[in-house]
């Protein structure tokens, strides 16, 4: 029986510290789907191991002898320019302000910057390492009372853009996920590729301000922040599934911040005098006044949240919004037509079950969003809708959180109109629908499957 061979799209060099030996990761598509293997190859051959897949392409997994190969033609990236003059589209959608206000697509660029976007693209196709203030410092200082913001330099406004612009031009052109930028619309690619959806020059901060309208967060390198998406499998088989498996992984890891958005209890929660660094929510962070508390997965509520989905996303090519409904920030996946109810939604407590669904049945279509959030549907009614989407899962689900209020509710002999269940709904439902849906009766057998109140996670 011949051995299977499997062309690399993309990997991750690792070190193992226990063991002192490597490993790697490698992603690659079989009957059109992304898998990954970890490969501890003999240490002896590391060397050689990491040579072969930085600089040679392509190169191929032999799952059966546990090796990989590599063909006698080398295929290398294409010429940058060239493929933007073949990809009018996605080339004109490159855009980049300018420390003049002047926003510029790419074909009206000078030399010195399209060549530090071939750079940069070079060295991500490569998988060659790229050096990066992560975090960059911020040029601003608030008081500890003041509202934390952010401005970059314009050197690390450019390092960040230009770097997140050569990943989505490596991902595309390298076929490292299962979709395209073909068939996005002008405006998908903007949200992906024009630097003012990143952060915006202000002359008078001196630099580039991150804009809370476009999520409360500081971008990771998008390098750093693949590896992440591929070494926790959250690459999926289309856009819808990578973003169901990213909120699996928020719902799973993500905590809502403490307090409010003063600088000092952000430099509190992320050691970071600004918005949160992306990296810093992915590796965890103590907080420093309750060292108690432990490392945690810190999120700056649902702009945060908001902005960490477009940070993770935007490297694998899948556009998201960060749109507004009374007050709080709700993604919008445009590319699939798909919005959460609240940018809080993924870690809510109504969210966790046992046993747990999928995370990507907290996603609402357009038509749901058009009723609860529409242009015609009153103020006071989006507010109530806001995190509306969890509700009703809830009903259908019956989370650990409220199956604890029922237990409250049982030992205190309180009846279903001034229950602590009822105040969970009460807004959107009336006693009679929750009845309706035999909601207290469900409550009562999941309960009795745990074999009791004190036994529900």
């Amino acid at each position: 029986m011949p051995y299977r061979v499997f062309r690399v799209e993309s990997y991750v060099l690792r070190h193992d510290q226990e063991q002192d030996r490597p490993w790697v990761i490698l992603h690659y598509k079989e009957d059109g789907a992304w898998r990954n293997v970890n490969w501890f190859p003999p240490a002896e051959n590391a060397g050689y191991i990491a040579d072969l897949l930085r600089h040679e392409k392509p190169v191929y997994w032999v799952p059966e002898g546990e090796y990989l190969t590599t063909s006698a033609e080398i295929e290398g990236p294409p010429d940058l320019g060239e493929w933007l003059g073949e990809h009018p589209v996605v080339r004109d959608a490159i855009v980049w302000e300018d420390t003049a206000g002047h926003a510029e697509a790419y074909p009206g660029w000078p030399a010195s910057r399209q060549a530090e976007l071939q750079e940069a693209f070079l060295a991500l196709w490569n998988h060659a390492d790229i050096p990066f203030n992560d975090p960059p410092p911020n040029q601003v200082d608030p008081a500890d009372d003041e509202h934390a913001t952010t401005v970059l330099a314009e050197a690390d406004a450019w390092r960040l853009y230009s770097t997140h612009v050569a990943q989505s031009l490596a991902v595309e052109t390298g076929d490292w996920v299962l979709w395209s930028l073909a068939g996005y619309s002008a405006a998908h690619l903007s949200l992906l590729l024009d630097g003012r959806e990143m952060f915006r020059w202000e002359a008078d901060a001196g630099g580039y301000r991150i804009e809370q309208s476009k999520g409360r967060v500081i971008p990771a390198p998008p390098d750093r922040t693949f590896d992440f998406l591929v070494t926790q499998d959250l690459v999926g088989n289309s856009p819808l599934d990578t973003i169901g498996r990213v909120l699996e992984w928020c719902r799973a890891h993500l905590v809502h911040f403490l307090g409010g958005t003063e600088a000092a209890n952000m430099e509190d929660q992320w050691q970071y005098r600004g918005y949160p660094p992306v990296s810093r929510i992915l590796a965890g962070t103590p907080f420093t006044n309750h060292p108690e508390w432990g490392v945690q997965h810190r999120t700056a509520g649902c702009r945060g949240t908001t902005g960490f989905l477009r940070a993770l996303l935007r490297t694998v090519n899948i556009p998201v919004e960060q749109v507004h409904a009374c007050g709080h920030a709700l993604p919008r996946f445009p590319g699939v037509g798909r919005y959460l109810t609240h940018g809080d939604d993924p870690y809510s407590a109504l969210t966790k079950t046992t046993p747990p669904y999928p995370a990507g049945e907290l996603l609402i279509g357009q038509a749901r969003f058009d009723e609860w959030f529409g242009a015609g549907v009153p103020d006071e009614e989006k507010c109530d809708n806001v995190s509306r989407r969890t509700l009703e899962l809830a009903i259908e689900h019956l989370p650990d959180y409220l199956l604890h209020k029922h237990c409250s509710d049982l030992s205190e002999d309180n009846p279903h109109g001034s229950s602590l269940v009822f105040e969970v709904f009460e807004g959107i439902y009336t006693v009679a629908d929750l009845e309706a849906a035999d909601l207290w009766g469900r409550m009562d057998a999941k309960i009795a499957s745990f074999g009791g109140c004190e036994h529900v996670p």
